[in-house]
């Protein structure tokens, strides 16, 4: 009997039965004709043929290819064909025709096989249904296309950042937000901190980090971003956070949206409120905001801060006599006249009327003010020129200083508003300082009266304040500070009354009595058992460029019993403006008398690093106009960590002025910077109390 697997057609059948078990379609084809030799049953399925195709049925007549455009395809660019001229196709997507008219896409491979002696013999191809997948990838695509037109319309730029590496993505549309093309910025985090504003970095650092540490709050900021044109655009960024496995942050994915135009019309809209629309200039509303700011900037750094209220004379008769448009047009004048006669960083307001107010900002003493108030009385009383006439007013001025005359806006309004009255009733074109408690107005000329007066009656007197090193807990020196109560119990403060003596001539004779009375007070210190303590005394920019000034002391020194070595001259840096060869030649001839020198705040502007080097100086104090900012002002860490590693580097003790914080101590420690005077360590007192103070703190 004949082995059945020798016959052909038998061992077809058993091949039929295999492939047809088989979950992808496969076709056969014979070569060269291209005529179909077998189609399984999954094949039949997919392609939705009726029948079986039995050998010699034309491929072409059972499905036919086509393109996504709906054409159809060259049949000799079929897979099974090209398999049969000897090309490896695939995988491939091509979408089908199939029997019932409807379309399918397939995943399709097709091989050549060949004879024992290389010739093509038939060509076998495998498909399967992707139909589905390709349906979602058009629909994702569709979606992407869509989000992509939203996007642009939205103009919105996305941002991801992976927290472990630093890496970011930016998108192309981010990108040209701030003018640059995709390839021309690197995907690093820091390129994107390093183009924030330098005004709102620490403020953006601070929002991320809080974000990050809490992770459920709303991540939505605005902040200035530099553009490639170096101008700065406004951005709003909002964020989500991606959290690992572990719940621990991962990434953040976020937008930035370009606000700048609504910015400016916001800024446009605020301008309109906030300025006064005949004089432009700000009103009532914004002088008050703008005066909070600088009352607190006055607070930190010590500086007086001056009101100037202002009101024309006989301003009723112009308006009366020509009418409001040339009252009007005098108003203007007077705007313009005052913002030529004050300084750019001080804030020219009108309340309204024929009332101008003035915030004179950083003023070192009450003279100050009363220069200003001079130089605005000039310049308004000078005659109107309007169309054909020639107009004339003038101003009455009141001023009041913060602190003394209020701690908030609204009080030294309300007095400088008072002096200005008393101005007016005391011949107008004028000013006067408010005094407060129903005293009179005074002014510079009345301070020299009563100065004089005072310092014949012995009214003046002379504060201590420790100077105190933190790392060793020891005393390091005391400052004198001149103080001259009032009858009420209040004090002129010095930078009202020090400039008069420096004007009147009487600062030589002061300067003297500070020099007796602190020695005086060193001795009674001894004389309770307290030990030798160094005093750092003050010496004014006039005192110190008087040339007289070490003859003067060389003989009056053996008649003081004080170890020249115990004391401290305190210069300012201001007083360091001009020659400096003229000021390091003074400083050794006081050197040279055994005192020792302290530079007085450094960092107001004045004295350089490099002069630090020049200076035969054995100590300097950082302004406390630096200190009040830490510990959150770069500008002033990088001026007191270079001076504090300047100063090291010299054998320079460096001591900080006015620290009144913990905060503020830890900081100056952690920069090795262990001695400081403060509110925080201790208040100036009276020589009596220091002695109790003293013994009380335990210092050595």
């Amino acid at each position: 009997m004949d082995d059945p697997l020798n016959d052909p057609h038998l061992r077809f059948r058993h091949l039929a039965e295999v492939l047809d078990q088989m979950p992808v379609g496969v076709s056969i084809a014979e070569a060269p004709s291209g005529k179909l030799l077998f189609n399984n049953a999954e094949a039949l399925r997919l392609l939705r043929l009726p029948l079986r195709t039995m050998p010699g049925f034309d491929s072409h007549t059972a499905h036919g290819a086509i393109v996504f455009e709906g054409r159809p395809a060259d049949p000799q660019q079929s897979p099974i064909i090209r398999a049969l001229r000897g090309e490896h196709v695939g995988p491939e997507e091509i979408n089908y025709l199939r029997g019932d008219g409807t379309t399918v896409c397939l995943l399709v491979n097709a091989r050549p096989v060949r004879n024992a002696t290389g010739g093509i013999v038939e060509a076998v191809a495998t498909f399967s249904d992707v139909t589905d997948k390709k349906l979602a990838e058009l629909r994702l695509q569709d979606a992407e296309t869509k989000l992509q037109l939203a996007v642009d319309m939205a103009s919105l730029g996305f941002w991801e950042w992976d927290i472990a590496s630093n890496d970011a993505y930016f998108s192309p549309h981010w990108k040209r937000q701030i003018g640059y093309q995709d390839h021309e910025i690197t995907n690093r985090f820091d390129e994107w901190l390093r183009r924030v504003h330098p005004d709102d970095l620490r403020m953006t650092q601070e929002r991320i980090q809080d974000f990050l540490q809490n992770p459920t709050q709303d991540y939505r900021i605005e902040f200035r971003f530099r553009h490639r044109d170096k101008s700065y655009r406004w951005i709003q960024a909002k964020a989500r956070l991606v959290l690992d496995e572990h719940g621990r942050p991962q990434r953040m994915i976020g937008t930035h949206l370009d606000i700048t135009d609504h910015k400016q019309r916001e800024e446009q809209v605020r301008q309109t409120v906030q300025h006064d629309r005949l004089t432009g200039l700000p009103n009532r509303a914004l002088l008050l905001e703008l005066a909070d700011g600088w009352l607190s900037a006055a607070q930190r750094s010590g500086k007086l801060f001056a009101v100037l209220f202002i009101d024309l004379d006989e301003f009723k008769p112009i308006n009366d006599s020509y009418g409001h448009h040339i009252g009007d047009l005098v108003l203007k004048e007077v705007a313009m006249r005052l913002k030529t006669s004050f300084r750019s960083q001080d804030i020219i307001g009108r309340l309204g009327g024929d009332e101008f107010v003035v915030l004179v900002t950083q003023l070192d003493n009450a003279l100050g003010a009363a220069h200003a108030a001079q130089h605005a009385v000039r310049q308004l009383s000078l005659p109107y020129r309007i169309q054909d006439l020639e107009l004339r007013t003038s101003p009455s001025i009141g001023i009041s200083l913060f602190p003394g005359h209020g701690k908030d806006i609204a009080s030294l309004l309300r007095n400088a508003d008072t002096a200005m009255y008393e101005a007016k009733q005391r011949g107008k074109a004028s000013y006067r300082f408010y005094a407060g408690g129903g005293d009179a107005i005074v002014d510079p000329g009345q301070i020299d009266q009563r100065l004089r007066t005072g310092f014949a009656h012995n009214e003046l007197q002379l504060y201590f304040q420790p100077i105190v090193d933190m790392h060793t807990h020891r005393l390091m020196a005391v400052e004198a500070l001149l103080r001259w109560p009032g009858a009420d119990g209040s004090f002129v403060p010095p930078d009202v009354f020090l400039p008069v003596a420096e004007q009147n001539g009487m600062m030589r004779e002061i300067g003297g009595w500070v020099l007796r009375e602190a020695c005086a007070q060193h001795g009674r210190w001894r004389q309770e058992g307290l030990r030798a303590i160094e005093i750092g005394i003050n010496l004014s920019a006039m005192e110190f460029r008087d040339a007289s000034l070490a003859n003067a002391l060389a003989s009056t020194m053996p008649r003081l019993d004080i170890d020249p070595r115990l004391l401290w001259f305190e210069i300012s840096d201001r007083a360091l403006t001009g020659n400096l060869d003229y000021a390091v030649c003074a400083l050794n001839e006081l050197k040279a008398l055994g005192m020792r020198i302290t530079l007085d705040d450094f960092g107001a502007g004045y004295a350089s690093l490099e002069q630090l080097s020049r200076l035969p100086i054995d100590r300097v104090k950082i302004d406390r106009s630096l200190i009040a900012t830490l510990p959150n002002d770069r500008a002033s860490i990088a001026v007191i960590e270079a001076a504090i590693v300047y100063g090291h580097s010299l054998g320079i003790e460096v001591i900080a002025e006015g620290l009144e914080s913990e905060e503020v101590r830890g900081f100056l420690e952690q920069r090795h910077c262990y001695q400081a005077q403060g509110y925080f360590l201790a208040r100036p007192m009276p020589g009596a109390e220091f002695s109790a103070w003293y013994r009380r703190a335990g210092l050595h």
